[in-house]
């Protein structure tokens, strides 16, 4: 960022920063102009002009009548003491003019996009009506400020009883002292009552409402409301929607009315009503009334804040209690239940309860799906029928599912007691505390275990153990388990189901059973693996015991496709796949000894206790010394690691990577894909051999490679080099240099080095990055991309469609798109794009220095641009944020993209696209929409037209309705807005901002295409 500050006297400063500029003005009559980054202006004293160019600028008028133009950009200007003149320009500009009292005088326009004004009439003395009007129509505001084109507003009231009302956007109004009524119209609002009696209504949208001091009245309204009460005996409705209702301190009457609302009491004793749908009620502290109504509602208590009435008899509708001590037994819900303390509630189905403390609970719920907490104590519970889940802590505990599917987890505590009932349960038994060894047995839905602890009636089994060497198993039971042995030797014998199994340190015995398992054992030890019948996944690693290294593995995959892992490792392993197509990854990255590994149905490696049999498809990792691997039929993959390493594919889509070294690298048959030096790695003397297939080769300096048969790819990158490269792409022999070279290639993609590239590509479809230097890039034929890097480069498309990328303005580029439908882009980055195809010497930003013919298309960067065509038929794409397109002459094409755009079609037959890449969030300007000539064209699917609607439906007038059960486009006649009303059902909440046609006082359906 660069900092300017100008001087006592009349100053002339220009910001010259791309990434933002500190301009102060000071005294005098200064003229500021912006530069293309972010700027922060202060004018100073004086009848100062600002302007403020690109992107999202800050300007301070302060003192003097002073002249603020904010542009392009999301701006915030503050026009200080003085008759200011503020224009925001496009984008979504924040203006304020301050206090009403020396704001008198001042002139706003907000521009094209919605842009806000904030007023402070606080210290105003009289009364404030204000309403929001037509935001484009010009008006007076109280105080004799000037307004036109500003959409939303943020005001602050007076001390006396104020009447604001807003408009069809967001607004934030805060009453101040006295007794307030607030309106926040259409979009999304902030109200503040402030002191007084207040009245304050959301209106449409999703709005926030706070009540502050005094009795106040809020009414949510339509949309997904947020309202709190503040201090005082407060009344809350929310409308409709889900609302969220918190009355705060005092006694309160809350209401949800419809949509699924969230309410709180707060301190005082509180009338709360959820009417309508699912509600969720919490009384807070004091003797509250409770009634949740239709709907199923969820109704929190919690013991000792205060003595609540709680009815809820429609609706599947659940109690929460927290805090809870003692003895429960749930009535029938037609019947009244009574808490200690007093608290009385009835038509509960369901509930959720947290016992809490060392006491021994007794819990007995009802039919529904209840959840239980308990923590210390002997506690016994009861869910009865529903599918319920009950968590014990501490002590012997007794948990009883009852009828459905449960879930009841068994805390460290002792000699438990649970029964799953009738339904497929679950049990969670956690031992991991325990150092004894633990016998744990599972006999059909039965099983006991060392501490005394009996289950029974359970479909699914997961335990935990400690430190002992344990034995867990699962006798003539077809139902699944999950097993932990974490420390220890332990024995995990799984079931004819689906299980889990982890040994974790000890030398385990695991052995999985028939059904698709996860076998882990990842913690080292001498462990022996049987993965059974089904798709197993297995996966084994090292550990340490007294700072070695070690990890010795016996597995036994079985029928079924399975899948083998292990981690880097010294220790033995001999693996047996069995029948189906197995997989085994085996990381050899810690021996330095070369390794030899070439896969059959029975392989020994050499330099490494590793056997394999009957294992259909690797995936090996080489170490520092120099590996050989060979793969099978299958896709395989083959890492060299370190060292010169010789890697052959065979049959199969493999990936091959030499990694460090010169490696000697093979594809065979298949389409492969080969990294020299492997991703992100340099250094190495390759040799590549693609063989049969298409192929994808990639290589740096020193690398030599054939594709072989097929059409193949070679991937060059010698961004790291400080030399010049120059070449001619072909499939013969390609020298880079004096030892580089490839050849039997079809396509190309290359990375430049930091010296100068002159590099043409070939008849195929390639991609070329020129980076540091002065590069000349040529795609010739196919449709190619190319991208430029610092340095005066010049880039041609030639034949093809092909897509050229500015990716830096430092140098004087040329940019010649060629023959075919050519696309010059822009990257994204924090820099504006300013081009103008008929006079490019006012190029700027990111465009800078750039000279481009022959593009069909141009597309903008992801920052506020500003693109003019020429006399031809340009097709212009803003990108992201808030831009200027101008079409001119020739019937052009005009995406604005996500942003409020400013858009001109010029002469011709011109079309205004959006689509899923053309809608701004407010809608976008079109400054000459000529009736009968120019074309709205609408994406089928983005705006759920169906393909047998022939024509979008329309509705035109002065206050536009949708009737229609589906999506309605709204045309204002009296001010040119285009509204989109996705379901038809004419509701505000549902509108969308489409275009403000400028000068357009009607449509009709002929004015609209299809995308």
């Amino acid at each position: 960022m660069a900092y300017i500050t100008g001087t006592a006297g009349n100053d002339i400063l220009r910001g010259n920063d791309l990434e933002g500029d500190f301009i102060m003005g000071l005294a005098g009559l200064d003229s500021i102009v912006g530069g293309m980054g972010s700027d922060f202006i202060q004018a100073g004293e004086g009848n100062d002009t600002v302007s403020g160019s690109f992107q999202n600028d800050f300007m301070f008028g302060e003192d003097g009548n002073d002249t603020l133009k904010g542009n392009s950009g999301n701006d915030q200007i503050d026009g200080g003491a003085g008759k200011d003149i503020m224009s925001g320009g496009s984008g979504r500009d924040t203006i304020a003019v301050g206090d009403s009292t020396i704001a008198s005088g001042d002139t706003v326009d907000g521009g094209s996009g919605t842009d806000q004004l904030s007023v402070d009439y606080s210290a105003a003395t009289a009364k404030l009506n204000f309403t929001v009007k037509d935001w484009i129509a010009p008006q007076t505001l109280t105080g004799g400020i000037k307004v036109t084109n500003v959409e939303s507003f943020a005001i602050t009231g007076t001390d006396f009883s104020d009447t604001i009302t807003g408009g069809n956007y967001d607004d934030f109004f805060q009453g101040g002292a006295g007794n307030d009524i607030l309106s926040g119209g259409r979009g999304y609002d902030v109200l503040i009552g402030g002191a007084g009696t207040d009245t304050l209504r959301g209106g449409y949208g999703t709005d926030t409402l706070l009540g502050d001091i005094g009795n106040d009245t809020l009414y949510g309204d339509q949309g997904l409301d947020l309202l709190f009460g503040g201090d005082g005996n407060d009344k809350l409705y929310g409308g409709e929607g889900g609302d969220i209702l918190n009355g705060d301190d005092g006694d309160d009457y809350l209401s949800g009315s419809h949509g699924d609302d969230m309410m709180s009491g707060g301190a005082g004793n509180d009338t709360l009503n959820g009417h309508a749908d699912g509600d969720w009620i919490d009384g807070g502290t004091g003797n509250d009334i409770i009634d949740g109504g239709s709907g199923n509602d969820t109704i929190s208590y919690t013991f000792g804040e205060g003595k609540d009435t709680i009815t809820d008899t429609s609706g599947s509708d659940r109690l929460v209690l927290r805090n809870f001590t003692g003895n429960f037994t749930a009535k029938a819900a037609t019947e009244v239940n009574t808490l200690s303390g007093g608290t009385t509630f009835q038509g509960m189905d369901h509930y959720t309860i947290y016992a809490t403390g060392s006491g021994a609970n007794k819990i007995t719920t009802g039919t529904g799906d209840d959840i239980v907490h308990a923590e210390g104590g002997d506690d016994w519970i009861s869910a009865g029928a529903g599918n319920d889940l009950i968590e014990t802590g501490l002590g012997k505990d007794k948990a009883y599912g009852g009828s459905g599917n449960d879930y009841i987890g068994l805390g460290d505590g002792g000699a438990d007691y649970a029964d799953g009932g009738s339904g497929t349960d679950t049990v969670m038994v956690d031992r991991r505390s325990l150092t004894a060894a633990q016998t744990f047995s599972v006999s059909s839905t039965t099983a006991t275990l060392t501490d005394g602890t009996s289950l029974k009636n359970f479909e699914h089994y997961v335990a935990m153990f400690g430190k002992g060497n344990d034995v867990v198993k699962s006798v003539g039971s077809a139902q699944s388990v999950e097993f932990y042995g974490y420390d220890g030797n332990d024995t995990l014998i799984g079931t004819a189901g689906s299980d889990v199994l982890d040994g974790g340190k000890g030398n385990d015995v695991l052995s999985a059973g028939a059904g698709s398992d996860w076998i882990y054992d990842n913690d080292g030890g001498t462990n022996k693996i049987t993965a059974g019948d089904g798709n197993d996944v297995v996966k084994v690693g090292d550990g340490y015991s007294g700072g070695v290294l070690i990890g010795h593995n016996t597995v036994d995959l079985g029928t079924g496709n399975d899948s083998f892992y292990r981690s880097a490792s010294t220790g033995k392993l001999n693996l047996q796949g069995g029948t189906g197509t197995d997989f085994a990854s085996i990381d050899f990255s810690k021996y330095t000894d070369g390794i030899t590994f070439k896969l059959s149905s029975s392989v020994t490696t050499t330099n490494a206790p590793v056997v394999v049999n009957n294992v259909e498809r690797i995936a090996l990792t080489g170490g520092s010394g120099n590996d050989v691997f060979t793969g099978g039929s299958l896709n395989d993959d083959l890492r060299g690691g370190k060292g010169n390493d010789t890697l052959t594919g065979g049959g199969g889509n493999d990936f091959i990577s030499g990694d460090l070294g010169s490696d000697l690298l093979k594809g065979g048959a298949g389409d492969d894909i080969i990294y020299g030096d492997g991703y992100g790695l340099t250094g190495g003397k390759d040799r590549i051999y693609g063989e049969d297939g298409n192929d994808i080769a990639y290589l740096g300096i020193g690398d030599r490679a054939d594709g072989g048969t097929g059409t193949d790819r070679v991937s060059l990158d010698v961004s790291e080099q400080s030399k010049d490269i120059g070449f001619t792409f072909s499939t013969g022999t390609v020298n880079v240099d004096s030892v580089t070279w490839f050849k039997a290639f079809e396509a190309l993609d290359y990375s430049g080095s930091k010296g100068k590239d002159t590099v043409t590509g070939g008849s195929l479809n390639d991609n070329l990055e020129g980076n540091a230097g002065n590069d000349i890039l040529r795609g010739a034929d196919g449709n190619d991309s190319l991208w430029d890097g610092a340095g005066s480069d010049q880039l041609f498309g030639d034949a093809g469609n092909d897509r050229l990328t500015r990716t830096d303005a430092t140098g004087k580029d040329v940019f010649d798109g060629g023959t075919g439908t050519d696309t010059l882009a822009f990257s994204e980055g924090s820099t504006s794009v300013v081009l103008d195809l008929m006079t490019q010497s006012k190029n700027k930003g990111l465009a800078l220095g750039l000279t481009v013919k022959n593009f069909e298309i141009i597309e903008g960067s992801a920052n506020d641009d500003d693109i003019r065509g020429d006399a031809k038929a340009n097709m212009l794409k803003g990108g992201d944020a808030d831009d200027i397109l101008d079409g001119r002459d020739g019937n052009d094409t005009l995406v604005g993209g996500a942003g409020d755009d400013w858009l001109t079609g010029g002469k011709g037959n011109d079309k205004f696209v959006f689509d899923l890449d053309g809608r701004g969030d407010d809608g976008d300007v079109i400054t000459d929409f000529t009736r009968g000539q120019d074309k709205l064209v609408i994406d089928r699917s983005d705006y759920g037209i169906s393909a047998g609607d022939s024509t979008v439906t329309l509705v035109v007038g002065a206050d536009p309705v949708a009737t229609s059960s589906k999506g309605t486009f709204l045309f204002e006649s009296d001010n040119g807005r285009l509204w989109f009303d996705a379901d038809g059902k004419g509701t505000d909440a549902d509108l969308e901002l489409v275009a403000i046609l400028q000068n357009v006082t009607t449509l009709s359906t002929s004015d609209f295409a299809f995308a």
